[in-house]
């Protein structure tokens, strides 16, 4: 009697048969246990932002679909559990009414707190607007809040105006950018060179 492979043997077949069969329905029977989904956060870190973009514009406009703000960036990162925006070295335009100069912005960093309409600029913070007459007002602090949906920009932190008749340098001030109201709160000094 010749022997036969071991493959070739019907009760092995039917062996291996049922072992896959009982393999199968265990497979099953685990894939409907429900499983917790893993947050994208918690396998990148809450760091990490959920996205990026490299050379970024930002626009914003009002009810009427006037184009009102401009940022723009070499990096903007997206933090969504959040609802923050990060952007490196913005430059913002801002629009107040037509005919009016826009208001130039600058800052080392700009936070976009997305529900709020919010942007907190920190850094070297520059504010520079044409005035009539092309005399340019610029202003600079190191933290500014933008309020997009009020148009209003302000701090509680030193702030320092240079224009052509001279300087003056306050603690906090509130500026209103659709009206061209600058408001200085406290310890205001002004230092004037007449014949400018």
């Amino acid at each position: 009697m010749s022997a036969q492979p071991l493959f070739n043997r019907p009760w092995v077949r039917t062996l291996g048969l049922a072992g896959a069969i009982v393999a199968l329905f265990f497979l099953l029977w685990q894939s409907d246990e429900p499983s917790d989904p893993t947050e994208a956060a918690s396998l990148r870190g809450e760091s990490e932002p959920d996205g990026f973009v490299v050379n970024g514009h930002y626009l914003s406009y009002d009810e009427t679909g006037r184009l009102t703000t401009r940022f723009r960036s070499p990096r903007i990162e997206q933090f969504e559990s959040r609802s923050e925006t990060v952007m490196a070295s913005p430059r913002a335009t801002l629009y107040g009414d037509e005919g009016s100069p826009p208001w130039q912005v600058q800052a080392d960093e700009g936070r976009l707190l997305e529900a709020d309409d919010l942007v907190h600029l920190t850094g070297n913070v520059k504010v520079i607007r044409e005035a009539e007459g092309g005399r340019p007002l610029t202003l600079t602090t190191t933290v500014l809040t933008l309020n997009n949906r009020d148009r209003t920009v302000y701090t509680d932190e030193p702030v320092k105006l240079t224009d052509v008749a001279g300087v003056t340098t306050a603690t906090g001030m509130k500026a209103w950018i659709d009206d061209r109201i600058l408001e200085l709160d406290s310890q205001v000094e002004g230092r004037y060179e007449p014949g400018k």
